[in-house]
């Protein structure tokens, strides 16, 4: 078991071990509670981002606890290796990037992510002086060494609070502006960038071109975003109101739609089911596995499609796509009037190989032939995704031609 690093209760001088002591405990604090501070906004950008800043405060005001009321050895190299692995992952960050929960791009320095890895450079120093018997049995007077303490304890919990005041942080940034990028702006540090959209889409909404959907590339298929007018619907839909009936009506349709995502969670169970792969894993719109049987009518309860984050075995699923062979219109489908079909008609249709997707609406004849396959012209074919998978709920819309969080890359998941 470790010893105490000093006793300095023992006379009425105080030892340097102790405002060093006193010194890593406060500034772990004001550490922990930036990390907690940043941890809901970082959460939105990725669960991995979130769990690393919640990790890293519950393990700091651990430390805390420890070096204060039992200063060891060994709570004083935990304290160094601790703040030393926290910061040598800020430096990769802003240096290199990390690409893990993101896109992998370096962030900016900012203002509280600075005052961070100050605290802990200074927690790491205080923490070494611990360990030096002759620094931390060194005598100083018990005024000094409290007027010390508190000044940095004051210091720190003001310059920790500074950080998340709205003025301060307008004025100065803080390198940690994750809000645009949750709302389709793209991934901004160190202030109160406003993201100047790309694109308008036919209902009016803009596009900034930053959601892992639109970084992957151009719709795989015209049809995913097009209408019969041939409108660009990519992004949002506008909604119309639902009458209380239809409404009614929607929610017991959705419910047993969710039902068949819960009822078939991975490829393996869609196709112990019937379902066969109809396309390998295409971004914005997921890895179909189609059911013909089922194409004959509309029924919430019995979708022809599955949609998958990829094509192993133990991928998942993310959502629903009702495939309705049905001449003259689209078919009703579900209650109210937000559920816009579409189709995969221009160009003469898709290019298949068998029951197998191998090309979109924009490959040729001769191209189409070059892949080993035929384009189909799909005129009576018509499909409406059902993004209602809990959890992967998609922002675009419950009924929106593609979701923008599937990025990855054709014939890879959504997760390369």
């Amino acid at each position: 078991m470790s010893e105490p690093i000093s006793d300095p209760t023992s006379t009425p001088d105080w030892s340097l071990g102790k405002c060093l002591q006193w010194s890593a405990g406060l500034l772990a604090i004001a550490a922990a509670g930036i990390h907690f501070g940043v941890m809901g906004e970082h959460a939105g950008v990725s669960w991995s981002h979130g769990l690393f800043f919640a990790f890293s405060a519950w393990l700091q005001l651990a430390f805390a606890g420890w070096i204060l009321w039992r200063p060891t050895r060994s709570a004083a190299i935990f304290g160094v290796v601790l703040n030393a692995a926290i910061i040598a992952v800020w430096i990769v960050s802003r240096a290199a990037g990390i690409p893990i929960g993101g896109d992998g791009s370096p962030e900016a320095f900012g203002f509280s992510d600075t005052l961070c890895a100050l605290f802990e450079f200074g927690a790491i120093a205080a923490c070494i002086g611990l360990l030096s018997p002759s620094v931390a049995a060194s005598r100083i007077s018990r005024l000094v060494g409290v007027v010390g303490v508190s000044i940095i304890g004051v210091v720190a919990v003001s310059l920790a609070t500074a950080a998340f005041t709205p003025t301060f942080v307008d004025g100065q940034g803080d390198g940690h502006d994750h809000a645009a990028s949750a709302n389709g702006a793209g991934h901004s540090h160190g202030g109160a960038t406003v993201a100047t959209p790309v694109a308008t889409n036919a209902d009016g909404f803009p596009l900034f071109g930053t959601t892992p959907c639109e970084k992957a590339g151009p719709p795989a298929s015209k049809g995913q975003v097009l209408d019969a007018e041939g409108h660009d619907h990519r992004g949002p839909y506008a909604q119309e109101l639902l009458t209380p009936a239809e409404r009614q009506s929607l929610v017991a349709e959705q419910e047993q739609a969710r039902a068949v995502a819960i009822k078939y969670p991975t490829v393996a169970t869609a196709e112990d089911a019937g379902y066969r792969k109809s396309t390998a894993y295409v971004p914005c719109i997921g890895a179909h596995y189609t059911n013909t049987a089922l194409a004959i009518g509309f029924n919430a309860s019995t979708p022809s499609e599955l949609l998958y984050d990829g094509t192993a075995p133990d991928s998942k699923i993310i959502g629903l796509s009702y495939l309705v062979w049905h001449p003259g219109g689209a078919p009703e489908g579900f209650a109210g009037p937000n559920d816009r079909w579409h189709q995969h008609t221009f160009n003469g249709g898709l290019c298949m190989k068998g029951g197998l997707v191998v090309g979109g609406e924009q490959l040729s004849k001769a191209e189409c032939a070059q892949r080993g396959g035929f384009k189909v012209g799909l005129q009576d074919i018509w499909m409406v995704h059902d993004w209602v998978v809990p959890g992967f709920e998609c922002s675009w819309g419950v009924f929106a031609g593609e979701c923008p969080e599937l990025g990855g890359k054709p014939g890879g998941t959504a997760w390369d």
